[in-house]
Formats: C-alpha cells, structure tokens, sequence
C-alpha cells in the first residue's frame, strides 16, 4: 500500500511541533543552543520516541522547541516547511493549530499579532500546492483566567484567519468558566475543539461530556477514553462530534498501554466518527503516513477504511466548505451536528 497516494486530511497537528530536524539543529546552532547536530542524537535527545511517565512529562519536551520559534522570519519558515510537508504526505486539508502564548513567552519583540502575521505569510508561501490550510488559535487551560480572555480576544479580533479555537494542556480552571469565552468566539465565526478524555483516568469520559455539553465543542481532541462509557459515545455519535484521534501520541504519552491496545476500532465500531492525525510529527519522529502504515499493520486498516475516516475527517474541518471541496477528491457530505 503506497500510504502518500492516498488522499489525506488532517485535523490535529501542532505547527509548533510540525518541523524539520535540519532547521531545528540550524536555528537552535545560531542562538548559540546545545543542539546535537547528527541525527541519531537529535533524535535521542531532543524528540519523543518512547513513553515517558504521562502526558505532562511529555509536555515538557516542549521547552526546547518553544525557544526556535524565535523570530518572526524563523515563524514564517518553518511554517512554509510544515505545509510542505504536508504536501509531501498526501494531505489536502490540513488544519495547523498554534499557542501564540506558548510561541511568545519569554520573547518580549514578539508580540500575539507579528507571530500570526509570519505565520500568515508561510501559509500564503504555499498557495501555490494543491492543499486547503486553516488555522486554529490554542487557548492553553493551564493560562490565568484573564490571559485565557487575552488570547480569546485575539482569536476573535483575527477571525477572518482563524477558522476554530481550542482548549489545550492541563485542566486548571472549572470549563463552565471558559463559557462566556467561547460564546464570543462563536459570535465572531469561530469553531470550538477541545483537548479532553486522553488520559487514562477514570474522570477522562465525564470530560468530555462536559466539553460537548457545557462548551458545545464541535470537535474532540483525543477523546479516546469515552470508550468507556457508552453513554458519552452515544452521545458523540447523536451529535456528530468527531474525535481527533493520534494513535502514536496516545502512546508515547502513557494514555494507552501500546499502539495495538489503542481503541480506535471499538470507537468506529460503535459509530463514533474518528479522525486520523499524527498531533506532533517533529517532535515524535514520525509523519501521518506512519500513522497509516501502524493503523493497517496492526489494526487492519484497508484502503476502504483511510477513505471513510478521511471523508469523515473532510466532513468536520472547519475549513468554508467550497474551499476544502475544491481540493478534495470525492464530494463532502455533511455530518449530523448541533
């Protein structure tokens, strides 16, 4: 099976963490940064290539990354060269999504708007390929209250270039709090996703029933442990809410025991609509056709089955309909939503 001719869309990629190796070791070389500069060292080092203790240990690898997204020339680079990687992997809708806290911090000359204008200006780098591209604002759970609306606002005062908001990271803060938040995004055109019910824990599917319910989230990032609760599937399922579903990243963040136990099968068994997405290419050392490759290896994934979860996928992107249809092979048809 040749996994890069087969017509791709992915809804869950951190462009932060969507990078060549090779700007990596060049960026961090010129900050004067202990970047390894062989590959196998790299790789050792600095990416994520085995379990770590749970998911929040795995979000510290972060810390390095974060710091070579330095410059707003380096923004607008490596965001070209994640489009074109994405091209190189057979997606035709792609939706990155970004923290422009995350991005910022600790860089005082990089303001929330010169880091989307870069940005902006990479995505506009590749109008030439054959790709739809949208952008989703992350707002971090883990932010103050009072930042979380800072970001918010800045969502909404750049709508017109951003086609969703997600909440992302830790749970800090009661969701009911982040309601009046999310209103205003929908006011102003945008989507909601929502990170919930990728741990392991037994709070994992009343997470995301209350992300569906109290915020009306469109979409589920993960999600993978509602199957465990019947009731929360059901419900998924009546509404149409997709999940986001990335099975190596489940691994490597302890949130399933092995890419062979993931439950991605039960939950399309059950009818849940279920995305395929690759959520930190560079920062795992992998791309979405290895996704492919380890759904069809160990899960038995046909080509019927990539096409089915990828018109799903087509389905529930946020991007405007006859944008992503004039990329798309075979005709989007709508899927039942609040």
């Amino acid at each position: 099976m040749n996994y890069k001719e087969i017509p791709k869309v992915e809804l869950h990629c951190h462009l932060e963490a969507c990078f060549r190796e090779e700007t990596v070791m060049e960026v961090g070389r010129s900050l004067g940064m202990d970047v390894p500069q062989d590959s196998a060292r790299f790789r050792g080092e600095w990416l994520l290539s085995k379990p770590l203790e749970n998911l929040q240990v795995a979000l510290q690898r972060f810390v390095d990354i974060q710091k070579i997204w330095c410059s707003e020339e380096v923004i607008e680079r490596m965001t070209f060269e994640a489009c074109e990687y994405a091209v190189e992997q057979g997606i035709r809708i792609m939706e990155f999504r970004y923290a422009p806290d995350f991005i910022a911090s600790g860089k005082p000359h990089l303001t929330f708007q010169k880091i989307h204008e870069s940005i902006l200006r990479g995505v506009g780098r590749a109008s030439e390929f054959d790709i739809a591209i949208g952008l989703i604002g992350i707002v971090q759970k883990t932010l103050p209250l009072s930042d979380a609306q800072r970001t918010v606002e800045f969502l909404i005062q750049n709508a017109d270039s951003f086609v969703a908001l997600d909440f992302a990271d830790k749970h800090t803060h009661e969701l009911a709090d982040y309601a009046p938040m999310v209103r205003k995004a929908r006011d102003a055109g945008l989507r909601v996703t929502f990170h919930a019910g990728e741990e392991p824990v037994p709070s994992a599917p009343a997470e995301v029933r209350a992300a569906i319910e109290d915020l009306g989230a469109d979409r589920i990032g993960h999600g993978i442990h509602i199957v465990n609760d019947e009731s929360v599937m059901t419900l998924a399922r009546n509404l149409g809410v997709a999940l986001e579903v990335c099975p190596t990243s489940n691994w490597l963040t302890s949130s399933v025991p092995s890419t062979r136990e993931h439950p991605i099968r039960r939950l399309i068994d059950a009818g849940v609509a279920v995305t395929i997405n690759s959520d930190d290419p560079g920062l795992f050392g992998i791309d979405l056709c290895h996704e492919y490759e380890l759904l069809h290896r160990e899960h038995g994934f046909s080509i019927e089955d990539f096409d089915r979860s990828n018109d799903v996928a087509a389905a529930q992107s946020f991007i405007p309909l006859e944008i992503k249809q004039s990329v798309w092979p075979r005709k989007i048809e709508s899927l039942q939503s609040r």
